[in-house]
């Protein structure tokens, strides 16, 4: 580790020496050439390392952590700037996704070339906020525009569902009409694909999830068998014994391995019922329900208990997704009405290895045939986003609805709550020196009733805020939550509701006084749930909270708070916290040394936390800063009878040019 940290320095020094020396000649001519005018660099480069302990629990970030960066933006006749990205961190090595970065970024007047790692933004429910390691270039000359991308955005981890991933490619396109500020039409394709053979392959397996084991499945009903599988590409046969194994019956053949089928229950009534599910392409991969399950007659159907082992269930499989969408913004009445929307449609395969989709009898879009091929867990679905906004002189209002799909997924987002659709209504104006906001929103799942209940949510909203007086500034928020779902079933049954009141106010001083303002905080929170377990769970909560700053001289200021919680939960459990805090800050030496100190103390019942944070800035010259802090966090935990102390210190070096 030292010598990584020695051998950023040694960089940075370097770029430090020859970036002193070209400024030192540049000001020695004070005539400038033709190519110094029209050709130079600006930008900035830096390190910062981090040393990290703790004692009395797991830490919770690396003992020793560098990180060298370097910015510099090469500026050409003051017509193109061509900015460079370098990171690199001593995380990159350790982390599960690279997070090193190199980037070179061209622009110039209608248009911006992107090499190496960038990120690229097509709209809310297709592309933005992943990095993508390749190119793209985006042009927008008069009342066209074009937006093309294509690269690397995530490498092969081995590891399970949640921290493993295959290398990752994603190309796309977006192609508009009309300026970003008025009205405007935009085209969008994106294509995201995995690579299977970036990771060695699974054994193939086949897992039975239900019935598992503890199931009462009535005769004549229909119940859902259930299984999950990898790396199975063929169909599978399912078979029913009665017998506790001994012999089986076929109930299905060559069922496509789509995780389901639906069994109208017929036959024997039995005790010692198992199911069987076999690959079709081999009998040697098969899985049995884990215990026996019961077959009756005038039963009440009932779910298992038995949780299924799922065999190499975390494993990551490969995906592949195709997307494609409108978005579209129109200004009326010189931009008092606004209507703009995004529709995007997509197709999402969790598994590329399944088992290919027969289209020839499908009526599908020769295309779309052409750049993907639908498997059997593949998934077709579309999302819809629309907003209606009236902007008048004295108010603002708007109107909108959102859809998304239940399998509607797009892998050039982060992530993306899907199955869901919302209305929401907001309306802005003012009354004399105060602004009055209402909003109101109504969210709900379930879109094609394919759980077992729906769950809706109302939010209300209104909040009054403005200069009472002069010295005197405030507002006040009201917010009413209810949820709840229509299950029949007291364990699954919701009803619950939030009240929340909050109001703020800051009061400013005369400037010539030590104490320059006050601020005070008061927040009420209630919450409960009516449905039948869980009534009398309604928590209450009070937070007082009081701010003073001061101006001790004309270099020394401080701060200094006090906030009071007292919650209860029940009526029986109650809990309250005090938290305090004290700061000051200098500058001195014409404000080229800064220093500052803070210190908090949070107590609740005997379980006490305190910390303790000090930093100072030397500005070496007007293109050179150094930044060192220091922190530690202690916690003495009554209740738990644990208790645990933590150190943080780093120094942050950066030069601009």
């Amino acid at each position: 580790m030292i010598d990584k940290f020695i051998k950023y320095f040694l960089v940075i020094s370097s770029v430090y020496q020859i970036n002193v020396y070209a400024q030192n000649s540049n000001d020695a001519d004070s005539t400038k050439s033709f190519f110094a005018k029209n050709i130079y660099v600006t930008g900035d480069l830096g390190a910062y390392g981090e040393l990290y302990s703790i004692s009395g629990r797991d830490k919770r970030r690396p003992s020793a952590t560098g990180r060298i960066y370097f910015r510099p933006t090469l500026h050409l006749f003051n017509l193109i700037d061509i900015p460079f990205e370098f990171l690199i961190s001593t995380e990159g090595s350790s982390a599960r996704q690279n997070i090193n970065q190199f980037g070179i970024n061209p622009t110039w007047g209608w248009g911006s070339l992107h090499l190496g790692d960038f990120n690229e933004s097509f709209s809310n429910y297709s592309l933005g906020g992943i990095n993508i390691r390749g190119a793209g270039l985006t042009i927008t000359p008069g009342q066209f525009s074009l937006s093309l991308v294509g690269g690397y955005t995530q490498r092969a981890v081995q590891g399970g569902a949640s921290n493993g991933s295959y290398d990752r490619y994603l190309y796309g396109a977006k192609i508009g009409l009309g300026k970003s500020s008025g009205s405007n039409f935009n085209l969008l394709f994106l294509r995201v694909r995995d690579k299977p053979s970036s990771l060695p392959s699974a054994a193939p397996s086949i897992t039975v999830l239900a019935p598992n084991g503890g199931d009462v499945f009535p005769i004549g009903s229909i119940q859902i068998i259930r299984w999950t599988s990898v790396n199975l590409p063929g169909g599978v046969v399912i078979e029913v014994s009665r017998d506790g194994g001994s012999t089986y019956s076929v109930l299905f053949t060559n069922e496509p391995n789509t995780g389901s089928v639906s069994w109208t229950v017929t036959g024997t009534p039995s005790f010692q019922a198992l199911i069987k599910i076999i690959s079709q392409d081999d009998s040697t991969v098969y899985d049995l329900s884990d215990e026996e399950f019961t077959i009756g007659s005038n039963v009440p159907g009932q779910a298992g208990n038995i949780a299924p082992v799922v065999t190499d269930g975390a494993a990551v499989t490969p995906q592949e997704n195709l997307v494609g969408g409108l978005l579209w913004k129109v200004l009326f009445l010189n931009n008092k009405l606004s209507w703009q929307s995004e529709v995007d449609g997509s197709v999402y395969t969790r598994d590329m290895r399944a088992e290919t989709l027969n289209l020839d009898s499908v009526s599908i879009l020769n295309f779309v045939k052409g750049v993907y091929s639908p498997k059997i867990s593949s998934s077709v679905d579309y999302s819809v986003n629309t907003e209606l906004g009236f902007n008048l002189n004295a108010v603002n209002s708007k109107l909108g609805y959102k859809f998304i799909g239940p399998g509607y997924t797009s892998l050039g987002l982060p992530y993306l709550i899907n199955d869901q659709q919302e209305f929401t209504a907001m309306t802005s104006f003012r009354i004399s020196r105060f602004g009055v906001n209402i909003n109101w929103a109504r969210y709900n799942d379930n879109l094609i009733d394919q759980k077992l209940y729906t769950t809706v949510r109302n939010q209300y909203n209104l909040s009054l805020s403005g200069m009472i007086t002069t010295y005197w500034n405030g507002n006040i928020t009201t917010t009413i939550l209810n949820m709840g779902n229509n299950s029949n079933n007291d364990t699954t049954k919701i009803n619950f509701s939030t009240f929340l009141f909050s109001t703020t106010h800051s009061f400013m001083l005369s400037q010539n006084s030590v104490l320059r303002t006050i601020t005070f905080n008061y927040n009420y929170q209630s919450s409960g749930d009516s449905s039948p377990l869980r009534k009398g769970t309604t928590s209450i909560s009070n937070n007082l909270t009081f701010g003073f700053n001061f101006q001790v001289t004309k270099t020394i200021s401080a701060n200094a708070s006090a906030g009071f919680i007292a919650s209860t939960f029940a009526d029986t459990i109650k809990s309250k916290t005090q938290v305090y805090s004290i700061g000051a800050q200098e500058s001195f030496l014409k404000n080229k040394f800064t220093a500052s100190i803070n210190l908090s103390n949070s107590t609740t019942g005997s379980d006490d936390a305190f910390n303790i944070n000090i930093s100072s800035g030397y500005k070496i010259s007007k293109t050179d800063n150094v930044y060192l802090s220091v922190s530690s966090n202690s916690f003495k935990g009554g209740s738990l009878g644990s208790s645990y102390h933590e150190y943080i210190a780093s120094l942050t070096i950066s030069h601009r040019f």
